[in-house]
């Protein structure tokens, strides 16, 4: 997951928080670091949730875009088993290499 810039500072703050409560020269101030460390935690992962959230709103988005045909035509390929890109036209119909007249090369002939 792609964490935001704004997150990862977020959460470098934290770890340096657990650092200081570790390293804290009475056991008052260590608690006192850990549970403002605790309350940015929460808030990381809300704020993470929040982000998810909206992302999940711009896929519906998407898939409004798209429209009912695409999903009837998905649909159909699925019952057929036809998944997958749809197959090419006919390349010997449309091929450039057919329609090049040979007619111009004559070999022996000047």
């Amino acid at each position: 997951m792609n964490i935001p810039q704004k997150h990862q500072t977020e959460l470098a703050k934290i770890c340096e928080s657990l650092r200081q409560a570790v390293s804290a020269p009475s056991l008052d101030s260590s608690k006192q670091i850990l549970s403002e460390t605790l309350r940015r935690a929460e808030r990381l992962s809300e704020n993470l949730g929040n982000v998810a959230a909206k992302l999940g709103k711009k896929g519906g988005q998407k898939t409004a875009e798209r429209g009912p045909d695409y999903f009837r035509k998905i649909a159909a390929m699925r019952k057929t088993k036809r998944g997958g890109k749809p197959p090419k036209a006919d390349i010997s119909a449309s091929s450039p290499v057919s329609t090049f007249p040979l007619s111009r090369f004559r070999v022996g002939h000047q």
